[in-house]
């Protein structure tokens, strides 16, 4: 039984030897008929190119021949060409010669057309001088004669030279009329339009003086107007100044539980002094308020806000982030100071403190229930329903401390 047994183990592994090797063969035959296929394939693909080729070669010799007949027609054409080039040279240089000579009489009659027009422009424009001369001479005879007839009561055409009388001297009369030609062209051109322009120049200073008078004078007023208003500004302002200063001192107590502050003001005048602002919190020494913390500035800061507000109050108030910089006791403090305020003032807070929110009468705010869309929430904290917001104007209308 073992022998039976050992024997079919046996064949058994020879059995699978045989399988796997047949499996092997089977794989090879596979194998083998693929690279056939390609083989093939590529043995077709190499006998269509070389057909390709062939048919390409024979079509390149039938086109050598045509451009080899084509070659013996251009040399046979290219003959006769330069045959004709010799004899077209020679027509070209004869040619050349009867334009040269040709366009040296051309030249020549060009100068003498341009002397001519040089000559006929000279000759226009000296007739052109001589009949200005002689509008001008006219011109000067005829206002002769119109003098002769309005200064002298005589008809320069009816007139006839008298005989000089005895013992006259034309030279010395020449002479004469020349020395008073000169002085009468030493007084140059008369204006007869003297007294008019006179006359427009007088009017226009009178106005000019008039016009500065009344410059002058709403100088006068302006400067006393000016000077009224500084007075009263001042005196607004000092008056205001100091209730200012009155109501932050007694704030600032309240917000910081002590200590003491103060405003000054650096300089004389009261609309160009700057204004500092002194604290001293409890338990430290009197300083500027950049010398303190940002908290303590912050509710400073505060404190300068409501005493102006005490003394011109307003119904409407936005504080963005103010109590930011506040520790938890500080924003107590800060909040009793609006609902102190809240009164007569509506406060609009955007903070992100817990405390001022608590505090308040109604929130809005937004939040984001699915990515990519924001959604605004109210919440009324009095019992009555929120009022729905409408825009960006609404909302912050609507968020109230108190």
């Amino acid at each position: 039984m073992r022998a039976l047994e050992a024997r079919r183990d046996e064949a058994s592994g020879r059995a699978q030897a045989a399988r796997d090797g047949l499996l092997a063969l089977a794989r090879e035959e596979g194998e083998c008929s693929t690279e056939v296929a390609r083989a093939e394939e590529t043995r077709r693909e190499l006998e269509g190119g070389i057909a390709a080729r062939e048919q390409e070669v024979r079509e390149a010799r039938a086109q050598v021949v045509e451009i080899d007949a084509e070659v013996n027609g251009l040399s046979a054409g290219l003959t006769g060409l330069l045959e004709s080039e010799a004899a077209q040279r020679e027509r070209v240089v004869a040619l050349q010669q009867s334009f040269k000579a040709l366009k040296a009489e051309v030249e020549g009659a060009d100068d003498l057309a341009r002397r001519k027009r040089f000559e006929q422009t000279e000759l226009g424009e000296r007739l052109h001088q001589l009949e200005l001369e002689k509008v001008q001479t006219r011109a000067e005879l005829d206002r002769t004669f119109e003098r002769l007839r309005t200064e002298y009561q005589m008809d320069p055409e009816s007139w006839t030279p008298a005989a000089p009388p005895e013992g006259f001297d034309a030279d010395a009369a020449t002479t004469q009329l020349e020395e008073a030609r000169q002085r009468f062209r030493g007084l140059g051109p008369v204006n007869l339009l003297a007294l008019d322009e006179y006359t427009k120049k007088k009017e226009r200073w009178t106005f000019l003086v008039q016009q500065r008078t009344d410059v002058t004078s709403a100088r006068a007023q302006l400067l006393e107007a000016i000077e009224k208003i500084n007075v009263t500004a001042s005196q607004l302002f000092t008056d205001t100044f100091a209730k200012v200063q009155g109501h932050f001192r007694d704030i600032f107590l309240t917000l910081f539980e002590g200590g003491d502050a103060e405003l000054r003001m650096v300089g004389e005048d009261p609309l160009e002094c700057e204004i500092e602002i002194v604290a001293k919190p409890r338990g430290k020494h009197l300083q500027s308020i950049s010398l303190m913390s940002g908290g303590e500035r912050a509710l400073t800061a505060i404190a300068l806000l409501f005493a102006i507000y005490l003394v011109k109050p307003s119904p409407f108030c936005l504080l963005d982030e103010v109590d930011a910089p506040l520790d938890d006791a500080n924003v107590d403090r800060f909040l009793r100071m609006l609902h102190r305020f809240s009164d007569r003032t509506q406060f609009v807070v955007i903070t992100h403190n817990k405390k001022t929110m608590e505090s308040a009468t109604r929130l809005y705010g937004v939040t984001m229930e699915e990515l990519g869309v924001s959604k605004l929430v109210s919440v009324q904290f009095d019992g009555r329903p929120a009022t729905p917001a409408r825009n960006g104007t609404q909302q912050l209308e609507e968020v109230a401390v108190g």
